[in-house]
């Protein structure tokens, strides 16, 4: 009987004697600059990457009352994933329109606060060729960290000096709102770092509708529930379309399978919750391709209804 024990022995005995054994190679460590870069009709779009982040232990980050430890684990374990650990990526838009070039959310900057894996945008920019300084615009989904911080280095200087700035009025006022620095720790953190970036640069800042229009071809559309301010974007160039969802939905898999489960940085998780399905109903339904801000990167892809949720279908990666 063949088998493939019979059949890996063979292949050996083939192959004759065992050589000597090399010397060891180093490991070298480290990642390339990660960007990727993409056409969607008239627009050339570039996904960059400001590295990794822990988004904490996966329960109760994700399902808090409304699920279990081992739910939750199950809906990891499903899809080959580890079950006791919850890493995420960090994937920033350019999109440059042929007249601006306009930045979807600015990453975490030089912030460890979710792990010292961020803070790496301005190499991926760099690397794709991009200046810093060419950036017309810097749009942002919500005012979290790890969206808005990477508009100041380390020193607290301008990452983006000749960009203007568009954020949702209620996410700027209740992120820079002083009386945010009497809230208990982890609103108050979050509103300081805000401030710090924020208010250096306040006069560059401007109203974004949450149904207003970024640039022609962007759009805002309101996706309130992690944020009260959150909006989504729509990028479009000559029929063709792209949500960039920021977090409406945080995960690749837990998010999608279990939309109605709460997310634990979810400022009203009821809403959030119907937000994350109503969207990710309309992109299923439309078709529409999404970009997942936390998604394993470049984060583009489509989704799908599955079971009680839904699921993400990476898009293949497209060289040249």
């Amino acid at each position: 009987m063949l088998t493939r024990r019979l059949v890996l022995g063979a292949g050996l005995a083939a192959a004759g004697p065992l050589l000597p054994a090399r010397a060891a190679a180093p490991f070298r460590g480290g990642q390339n600059a990660g960007w990727y870069r993409f056409r969607l009709g008239a627009f050339e779009c570039t996904v960059l990457s400001d590295g990794a982040l822990d988004l904490g232990p996966p329960h109760p980050t994700f399902g808090g009352t409304a699920a279990t430890a081992a739910e939750v684990e199950a809906v990891l374990r499903d899809a080959r994933l580890p079950t006791g650990t919850l890493p995420g990526q960090i994937n920033c838009l350019v999109v440059n329109t042929g007249r601006e070039i306009v930045l979807l959310d600015a990453g975490l900057g030089p912030s460890a606060l979710f792990g010292p894996g961020a803070g790496t945008i301005g190499q991926a920019l760099a690397a794709s060729g991009i200046a810093a300084a060419e950036v017309d615009v810097v749009a942002f989904t919500h005012a979290h960290g790890d969206h808005a911080w990477g508009i100041a280095d380390a020193q607290g200087r301008d990452v983006f000096p000749n960009a203007r700035f568009l954020m949702t009025g209620a996410d700027l006022d209740f992120w820079t709102a002083e009386s945010g620095l009497s809230l208990p720790e982890p609103l108050r953190s979050l509103v300081a770092g805000t401030r710090d970036v924020v208010l250096p640069r306040r006069a560059r800042f401007t109203t974004l509708a949450p149904n207003g229009e970024v640039v022609s071809g962007i759009r805002a559309v309101p996706t309130p529930g992690h944020t009260l301010g959150h909006v989504s974007f729509v990028v479009e160039s000559q029929g063709q379309a792209l949500l960039v969802m920021g977090d409406v939905a945080n995960h690749s898999v837990i998010a999608l399978a279990r939309p109605d489960w709460p997310f634990g940085f979810d400022a009203d998780p009821a809403l959030a919750s119907q937000t994350r399905r109503r969207t990710l109903d309309m992109a299923a339904t439309d078709r529409v391709q999404v970009l997942g801000y936390h998604f394993p990167f470049p984060g583009l892809g489509h989704v799908e209804n599955r079971g009680q949720g839904f699921a993400f279908l990476p898009t293949p990666w497209r060289w040249g």
